[in-house]
């Protein structure tokens, strides 16, 4: 692992200062796994931001479990997650946007990427006197990235969201300035609902890269852009929604599909989950999934873990703990501001971490 991961690693030997630690041990049984003759593991991991609530809850409650196996990761991004898996400089990877085939071609052997979690992107905002739940389309979300909208008292936003008090506040956009999965997401969606958007781009391929660099401001990762949001009146951005639930943001409510407006929760994330049926690493959005009360911004996220493993007993802790964070580690996901992966995405990841070979080239049990 890089000295830059090592720093930022989360080690889990003590209890979380969220609580989460505590939540976890009342809802795991301890199904302790490793025996006296078994080996003491560290599994170091490093990749998604978003997901490192999850993760942290998840990874510190199988810890408590099995206590000879400790975790450490990274949450520095999606792209150090696909960087430090090709570079094998650590165990598991993460990333929101699973590795395309250029990435895959510059792994040192085959990748496989497992979906963990199913979370969502909301767009929080920071308007003393307004509503929680403003209502907001494509066009408009795409107005106020573009520059177009400046002031939170403008006419069309009083249109759009109905509400006719806004104060006349600067906007501040606030979009993630390291290449990253809400990025993805974010775009995905408007290009699909806005016109404008796709012609000003010119292109309908979504980009983890924020494509927009001359309006708002850049922060790095989920947390700084949550921390930019909380700090100044008139931001608006968008986060993981487990972020907005943690520091208590006004979330808009985003309009789908369908045409209604939805906001992020652990309902409306998993009626998008429900789309997945064919789910894989090359068909894996579901950004803009139809529903009546479906979120829009809501995405999977991918465990990258290499098919041979170079040794034992590291990939049989893998294997073991992955296999609870798709099971038993879901009953984690509501309260974190997630939704529990659908039985057919579990199944998939299943089947996908059943694929874990050791040096022989034989799969692990």
């Amino acid at each position: 692992m890089s000295k830059r991961a090592l720093a930022a690693a989360f080690v889990l030997l003590s209890p979380l200062v969220s609580g989460a630690g505590a939540s976890a041990q009342a809802h795991f049984a301890p199904a302790v796994k490793s025996s006296s003759s078994s080996p003491s593991v560290t599994l170091n991991g490093a990749g998604a931001n978003s997901i490192d609530p999850f993760f942290e809850s998840v990874f510190y409650a199988y810890h408590k479990a099995n206590p000879k196996v400790t975790i450490n990761y990274d949450p520095a991004g999606s792209s150090v997650g696909v960087s430090e898996i090709q570079a094998q400089t650590v165990d598991f990877g993460d990333s929101e946007i699973p590795m395309s085939a250029k990435d895959l071609a510059k792994a040192n052997g085959t990748v496989l990427q497992v979906p963990v979690d199913l979370g969502g992107v909301a767009i929080s905002y920071n308007v003393p006197g307004a509503p929680k739940d403003l209502k907001l389309d494509g066009p408009t979300l795409a107005a106020i990235f573009e520059g177009k909208i400046t002031v939170w008292n403008s006419p069309v936003l009083e249109a759009e969201t109905g509400v006719n008090n806004l104060p006349a506040l600067p906007i501040i956009p606030v979009h993630r300035a390291d290449n990253s999965g809400p990025s993805w997401d974010v775009d995905a969606y408007l290009i699909q609902t806005s016109q404008e958007w796709a012609s000003m781009l010119r292109t309908n391929t979504p980009s983890k890269a924020w494509p927009v660099l001359t309006w708002g401001v850049g922060e790095q990762l989920n947390s700084g852009v949550a921390s930019y949001i909380a700090q100044t009146p008139g931001a608006i951005g968008y986060v993981e929604y487990g972020y907005a639930l943690k520091a208590g943001f006004a979330n808009a409510a985003i309009k789908n599909l369908s045409g209604n407006y939805i906001i992020p929760s652990e309902p409306s994330l998993a009626k998008a989950g429900i789309n997945s049926k064919n789910l894989s690493a090359t068909d894996f959005s579901i950004v803009n999934s139809p529903g009546p009360t479906t979120y829009p911004l809501a995405n999977f996220s991918w465990t990258l873990l290499y098919q041979k493993q170079s040794n034992v007993a590291k990939g049989e802790a893998l294997k073991a703990l992955f296999e609870y964070v798709v099971t038993k580690g879901q009953s984690e996901a509501g309260a974190l501001g997630y939704a529990p992966l659908p039985a057919n995405v579990q199944q998939l990841a299943i089947s996908t971490l059943s694929q874990l070979e050791g040096p022989n080239g034989k799969p692990l049990p």
